[in-house]
């Protein structure tokens, strides 16, 4: 990756370094009872299906910038998709315990074991990510290093700063608990030498882990967690890559996406739209009802990838004289 690619915008990076930095501290919290603040970390700690959007500051030796981010976790699966303000690039890390895969830098997507050494190498950022899936929720990772860790709390019994391995990471402030979420870090710093992430959150989703369905249940879970996870099994820089192993695999239906209607972008004759026909493959969670501006772009992002692939599939379709095709 280019040194021009891999920086995001030197100026909003300031700007939002100063946004994480300044504002007022954390409001003063009447006291909380140490069988309450227990429960409250049980809650985060048991916490494995979620997801977040807001606003990341990432530097490093001198080089960073700043993006959008939605961050979908599935128990060890996580989808971070990052988004640069002023260029428009946008970058997507998708992996899980086994390794991991970067979509949007030069050269094509990356992959390997080691999630933290990929993000190194392509763009110069030292970010802990397998740590983060824990540290964003205000818990110790179970396995970032083997020194231990430090956790201290403020009066109202939420943690204020985690140091492990290595890393210092304070809480600046917090979202309130709502309903069956407990409250969850708003804004967080972390940082080991040169090396600093901050992390703006505007707004966090708790799901209740995945439970399998009998035959003719339903799943409950809110959708844009069900399309942020359709979307992650997807190589969503790469639609012929998923195209051709689809092919391969003898699946010839084209995928569609649900409104008002079910249609099949880019599946009609000169590349319309069409109705989506009743083999299609329907990404989960694209309805009609909007849960706000995170499901909002992730329909996007499954539109285009949905255009593409099938525009895609009815090239080949008409490359073999298939009658079939639209």
């Amino acid at each position: 990756m280019t040194r021009t690619r891999c920086t995001l915008a030197a100026a909003g990076l300031a700007l939002l370094l100063a946004a994480c930095s300044s504002g007022p501290a954390r409001p003063p919290a009447p006291p909380m009872d140490p069988a309450e603040a227990q429960h409250a970390a049980a809650a985060r700690e048991a916490l494995s299906d979620w997801g977040l959007s807001g606003r990341v500051a990432i530097s490093n030796a001198g080089r960073g910038g700043n993006a959008r981010i939605d961050w979908t976790q599935r128990g060890e699966r996580y989808d971070i998709a990052l988004s640069a303000p002023v260029t428009r690039q946008s970058w997507r890390l998708a992996g899980d315990a086994a390794g991991a895969r970067l979509d949007g830098v030069e050269g094509g997507p990356r992959e390997s074991a080691d999630v933290e050494a990929l993000l190194l190498a392509a763009t110069g950022w030292d970010i802990p990510v397998r740590a983060m899936v824990a540290w964003v929720r205000g818990v110790p990772a179970p396995a970032a290093g083997q020194g231990g860790f430090t956790l201290q709390s403020a009066a109202d019994g939420l943690p204020a700063r985690l140091v492990q391995d290595g890393w210092e990471i304070d809480y600046r402030e917090w979202l309130p608990a709502e309903g069956a979420r407990p409250a969850l870090p708003r804004r967080i710093e972390a940082r080991r030498g040169e090396a600093r992430v901050r992390l703006l959150v505007d707004g966090w989703v708790a799901a209740e882990p995945e439970v399998a369905t009998g035959a003719g249940g339903t799943d409950d879970r809110p959708a844009d967690v069900l399309l942020a996870e359709a979307l992650a099994a997807l190589s969503l820089d790469d639609p012929a890559a998923d195209l051709r192993a689809r092919v391969a695999a003898g699946d010839l239906r084209p995928v569609a996406v649900c409104g008002f209607t079910c249609l099949a972008p880019g599946y009609g004759p000169q590349g319309r739209d069409a109705a989506a026909p009743a083999d299609a493959r329907i990404l989960d969670g694209s309805g009609d009802a909007v849960m706000g501006e995170r499901h909002l772009q992730l329909k996007a992002r499954a539109e285009a990838y949905a255009r593409a692939y099938n525009q895609a599939l009815a090239a080949w379709r008409g490359s073999q004289g298939d009658s079939a095709g639209p």
